[in-house]
């Protein structure tokens, strides 16, 4: 049997929604998701920050009225999101963004980029 990780199944689920496009910044650890995307045939467009990733998503979701993606980095590349998600909600755009996480066998112990609360920040604004 083939092995299938995370990244895929997440592809998978964006292609099954109507998903053909994501807005990121590079980053490990959502790597595993550009290669799915890619197997999916997802459009994946790199920016030069997370902020950029979130409002391309949120302005591809005004144009297109389909559901803008931003895919970030864990901690500083989901707060960087903050706005853009803001925006959203304000103007009503269907707007997805998948944040990356540390490992969990890791979790709660400094991992790289790791900031408690992310849900928590984003729940006024959702």
């Amino acid at each position: 049997m083939a092995q299938i990780d995370g990244g895929d199944i997440v592809a998978r689920m964006l292609k099954r929604e109507g998903i053909d496009t994501i807005f990121t910044l590079s980053g490990g650890h959502i790597q595993n998701i550009y290669d799915g995307c890619l197997d999916e045939g997802i459009r994946v467009i790199d920016t030069r920050h997370e902020q950029s990733a979130g409002h391309a998503a949120e302005g591809y979701s005004r144009l297109t009225r389909k559901c803008g993606v931003a895919v970030v980095t864990a901690g500083p590349g989901v707060t960087d999101t903050v706005t853009a998600v803001a925006t959203a909600y304000q103007n009503a755009s269907p707007l997805l963004v998948i944040g990356g996480a540390a490992p969990l066998r890791t979790s709660l112990m400094g991992a790289l980029q790791e900031i408690p609360g992310t849900v928590e920040m984003m729940r006024p604004i959702t």
